[in-house]
């Protein structure tokens, strides 16, 4: 009888769309009972996970954090290192390549807008930066500090909108202004030239150098080498060219502060 009375209940709650009292009851007593078993199951199966590879892993994290950490701090004690001997070998009277003198320093962070081109370095050691310090690579300028704090410093790009270079083209000798061109304002690297005299005689394949005017920064450091000269026809034949940074920018990961107090 209990059987008929559950099956016509049920039958009669599926019309209405709904559950029967009979169903809705037993769900009430099961449903708790179901989720603890569950919840109970989940914790026994991640304690028990963690139990067994939690160390393991963790002890191996740790390992690949000091690894980096040791990694980072020895390239840094090798450019040093690098720096060091070639003073030695200044002072026994080697020859030697003319590498740039200067505090070693690590790219830690990156501006994210294209007119706004700028990085944060630490410098190796500890050492203090300064504003106004140029910045560069082994192969090419790269731009100043503009804001110092301690060993970290902001660096405004030669790739930034408001930033400009005096410098002069070799071995030409015309002198004349370094800016972005508009080409990277769309990602690619490329400066223009501009601001040269009339009767420039600059062309493909010559190298740009910092001129030093203006005191922004030390002289003859290379900045690029010109890819492309237009004239124009009217405004008394002004000329610009399109230059190449020997600095790969989206690539930076080591830089050299020069410091005028060193």
């Amino acid at each position: 009888m209990l059987a008929i009375i559950m099956t016509i209940c049920q039958h009669a709650a599926r019309s209405a769309g709904r559950l029967s009292a009979f169903e809705v009851g037993a769900k009430r007593v099961v449903w708790p009972l179901q989720s603890l078993l569950v919840g109970t199951g989940t914790v026994v199966r991640n304690v028990g996970t963690a139990a067994v590879r939690g160390g393991a892993l963790a002890r191996e994290n740790e390992e690949l954090r000091r690894r980096v950490a040791e990694l980072e701090t020895d390239k840094i004690l090798m450019f040093e290192n690098a720096l060091e001997i070639k003073r030695i070998r200044e002072n026994l009277g080697f020859e030697q390549e003319h590498a740039p003198e200067g505090v070693p320093a690590r790219v830690v962070g990156r501006s994210s807008g294209w007119s706004r081109r700028r990085i944060t370095i630490q410098a190796g050691g500890g050492r203090e930066l300064e504003v106004g310090n140029p910045v560069r690579t082994m192969g090419g300028l790269v731009g100043r500090v503009v804001e110092a704090h301690g060993d970290r410093g902001e660096v405004v790009l030669l790739l930034d909108a408001e930033h400009a270079v005096a410098c002069i083209v070799q071995p030409s000798r015309d002198e004349g202004m370094v800016y972005p061109a508009p080409e990277a304002q769309r990602g690619e690297q490329m400066l223009e030239l501009s601001k040269l005299s009339r009767g420039s005689e600059i062309r493909v394949g010559q190298t740009v150098l910092s001129s030093g005017l203006g005191e922004v920064y030390p002289p003859k450091i290379p900045i690029g080498k010109i890819e492309r000269v237009e004239r124009s026809p009217v405004g008394g034949g002004a000329i610009v060219a399109y230059v190449r940074p020997f600095v790969d920018f989206n690539h930076l990961d080591y830089v050299i502060v020069m410091r005028r107090s060193d």
